[in-house]
Formats: C-alpha cells, structure tokens, sequence
C-alpha cells in the first residue's frame, strides 16, 4: 500500500491496484462530514414524505391492487426487471403481487429501494372482508378437490389409506368452512355426515381385509401343524437331503409352527 498527504490533512491510502482503498481525515473534518449527510438524509426523507401519492396510484391501490404492482407499472417497469433489481425471483414476486404472499421484510425493504418509494407506501391496504372472502374461496376450492379425490379413489383402486386421508382433509376444511360461513351450515352438515358413512365403510373393509387375514393364517396353522403335513414334509426332507434331512426335518416343521404362532 502506498499512502499521499493532500495539504488539508487528508491521508489517501492506495491499495495494491493503486487505487485509494482508504481515506484517514482529522475528527473535525469527519464530523462535520457526518452531520452534513444527517443534514441531507433528514431533508430527502422530509421531501419524500411531503410528496403527495400520484392520483391514479392512490385510487389503484384503495380499490384493493396490490401497491407493488401499481408502483412497479407507475415506473413503468417490468416484473422481471424489478425482480432482478430487488434479488428476489420472479415467481416470488409474481406471488408477492398476487396476494398470494407476504414478502419478508428484507424482500419489501429490497422493492422499496428500487421503486423508489417507502415501506409504508408497499402496505396493502387493510381490509379484513376482502382477506374472508379469499380464505373462504380457497377453503371451498379445497373441499371440491378433496371430494374430487374421493371420487377417483373409490372408482379406482379404493386405496383405504389414501381414503382416509382424503377424508380427514376434507372434514377438517369444512368444519373451517362452517364456522366462516354459518349460511353453509346446511349443506356442510350432510357433507359430513356422508365422510361419516365412508369412513364406517373403511373401517368395515379393513376389518374384513384383517378377519380374513387371520381366518388364512389359523387354516395355515392348522395345516402345517397337522400329522399329514409333517408325514409329507418328513417324505419330501427324505428325498431331497438324504440323513441330514431326517435329522433337521422336526427342527423345521417346529421353527414354522413357531413362526406362525409368532404372527
């Protein structure tokens, strides 16, 4: 590094590229520096805020637009642009303007920046009936998906698992439902009370599926525990390993006994 005296007191400090790289100044200078740049931050957040809100954004964003989008087209820039001047993907922010997400307050910070514009001119304007509707819509379009689900499984491979899964989303969806909208009180109730009669259906099927299985494994108990099965094994042992196999034809028939008694 090498270092240049100027004759008000500045030292300059060059790096290796010979470029100043660090500035070493008396404390009064630095000073005074500093409260010249308050000075002029305070006058260009006081000029900001004194600027009134362009009309047609104003009434855009009271009409309930997203104020990243009505800002964003008010500087005439293209959401792929801003994205890439903020840091954030394009899909995030396409999120962002939708509604369908809230940005970090990094990310709202980072848009701010480029749309020339503050924080508080990015927040959406407050209306609770609008956000109900929205939550009531997606709560709705979740039961017909999961009835849509409930009838292709059940036409289909009548997977019980998946089943029962589709039915425990859909009861809870539509108890969230009913207690938004009292007026779908009617017609939510049967819709439950018809999950009710699938999943007594289900578990009927599955107790069959279970009575079943275990009506075949007494039969297999039965079977190879039985005189005639181990008269048969102890002929098939005879042929196939010679003494040996007499020898370890008992130990078999008795390790599968105790296997089945196991399951």
């Amino acid at each position: 590094m090498t270092q240049k005296h100027d004759d008000d007191g500045v030292q300059r400090i060059a790096g290796a590229n010979g470029e100043p790289a660090f500035v070493v100044l008396p404390v009064a200078r630095y000073d005074a520096l500093k409260k010249a740049a308050e000075r002029d931050s305070a006058a260009a957040t006081l000029e900001h805020a004194l600027t009134p809100v362009p009309a047609p954004v104003a009434r855009r964003i009271a009409n309930g637009e997203n104020p990243v989008r009505v800002w964003r087209e008010h500087r005439r820039m293209k959401a792929i642009d801003l994205a890439r001047s903020a840091g954030v993907g394009a899909p995030y922010l396409s999120e962002i303007e939708t509604g369908k997400k809230d940005g970090s307050f990094r990310t709202m910070a980072a848009i701010a920046d480029v749309l020339r514009v503050s924080l508080d001119d990015l927040a959406p304007v407050t209306d609770t009936g609008r956000k109900r509707a929205r939550q009531r819509a997606a709560l709705i379009n979740s039961v017909n998906a999961q009835v849509r689900t409930l009838l292709t499984l059940v036409g289909g491979d009548f997977d019980t698992a998946a089943v029962r899964r589709a039915v425990t989303q859909l009861v809870s969806d539509a108890v969230s439902l009913k207690m938004q909208d009292p007026e779908l009180a009617g017609w939510i109730d049967d819709m439950l009370e018809s999950t009710r009669m699938v999943l007594d259906l289900i578990d009927r099927a599955e107790q069959d599926i279970i009575d079943t299985a275990q009506r075949a494994r007494l039969s297999l108990e039965e079977l190879v525990s039985g005189p005639g099965f181990r008269r048969k094994m102890a002929v098939v042992l005879d042929e196939t390993g010679g003494d040996e196999a007499r020898e370890t034809g008992p130990e078999i028939i008795a390790e599968l006994t105790r296997a089945s008694a196991a399951d």
